[in-house]
């Protein structure tokens, strides 16, 4: 079993939380259903994420971010300072978990 280090974790989780923040900003003057399907996910990733440490079960967490970022979220959402603020931080989270798994 090999472990990711507990900064990496506390990142990884910190950076969800801003992720979930955002999505909520976004949620008060946006009626988009897909913002609401990302808090979702959002929520579910969060709650493996503080349950699991092992870099083999993260690589499932790894796969499934990524393959929302880039077939679901990756969209234009209004108002566009925020959705950029969205975007920018879904890839710091897919980055940082990538470089904890390493």
């Amino acid at each position: 079993m090999s472990l990711i280090t507990q900064q990496s974790h506390k990142e990884l989780i910190c950076t969800l939380n801003e992720l979930k923040s955002t999505i909520d900003e976004m949620r008060k003057v946006s009626s988009e259903q897909i913002l609401t399907w990302h808090k979702e996910e959002v929520n579910d990733w969060l709650d493996f994420l503080e349950n699991h440490t092992d870099k083999e079960e993260l690589r499932s967490l790894e796969v499934e971010v990524g393959d929302r970022f880039f077939y679901k979220y990756n969209v234009r959402i209004e108002p566009i300072n925020l959705d950029k603020q969205r975007l920018n931080i879904l890839q710091k989270f897919i980055n940082q978990l990538n470089n904890a798994l390493k």
